[in-house]
């Protein structure tokens, strides 16, 4: 009998055994596949912000080369944006109604706008320098100065949030400005709406940076 269950016992170890070292060979197995899978997202993740890099470089060749106080969102940079995947057709459908509009006119360059949210923050200063939309107009000025090479100060600007309050005031206020006025305020909604795009992120905006550092080295 105590054979028996000597015998019983060994193949009741043998069997917990090989239970064991199958678990412990799942979880092997496992592991790696979550190690490849997140190495291969990780790769993809550098391809896409590599990609996206460059193309950026390129409209920064195209666009931005005379300096970002001559550059004025055009027609043409909305449909180079669209060509090269970073905006949808809805996306640059809009953008292009905002640039006709704006283009009724002479289009003001980034320069300009900034110009423009200096004194019109004067103006409001006299009246109301508690006025929250001046708080809004500088936001917006940070991003302009910082257009086409973000910095922490200008990335930690929600810059849609920014565009909707100017449009907001816009579309709640504009009978009080003046036609001049108004036209620069949209002009720099749709500068803001451009930034957005180019900005899509901290973390992928300051890797975009990087690329674009080691690529202009």
């Amino acid at each position: 009998m105590s054979t028996i269950n000597s015998i019983g016992i060994a193949s009741s170890l043998i069997t917990n055994n090989q239970t064991t070292a199958t678990q412990q060979a799942n979880a092997v197995s496992n592991s790696t596949t979550a190690a490849i899978s997140t190495d291969s997202a990780s790769t993809q993740d550098k391809v896409e912000i590599s990609t996206r890099a460059q193309k950026i470089q390129k409209l920064n060749e195209e666009f931005f080369s005379k300096g970002m106080d001559s550059f004025a969102v055009t027609q043409g940079f909305i449909q180079r944006l669209a060509d090269y995947g970073l905006i949808t057709a809805d996306e640059a459908t809009k953008l292009g109604a905002s640039a006709e509009t704006s283009e009724s006119g002479d289009a003001s360059t980034v320069g300009e706008l900034s110009t423009f949210i200096d004194s019109f923050s004067e103006s409001l200063k006299k009246t109301d320098p508690n006025d929250t939309l001046i708080d809004i107009l500088q936001q917006a000025k940070t991003v302009l100065d910082n257009f086409n090479s973000p910095t922490q100060s200008s990335q930690n600007i929600n810059i849609s949030q920014v565009s909707g309050q100017l449009q907001n005031y816009i579309d709640t206020s504009g009978e009080k400005l003046s036609a001049t006025d108004k036209q620069s305020i949209n002009q720099l909604v749709s500068a803001l709406d451009v930034a957005s795009i180019l900005t899509p992120g901290k973390n992928t905006t300051s890797q975009i940076n990087s690329y674009l550092a080691i690529k202009n080295m």
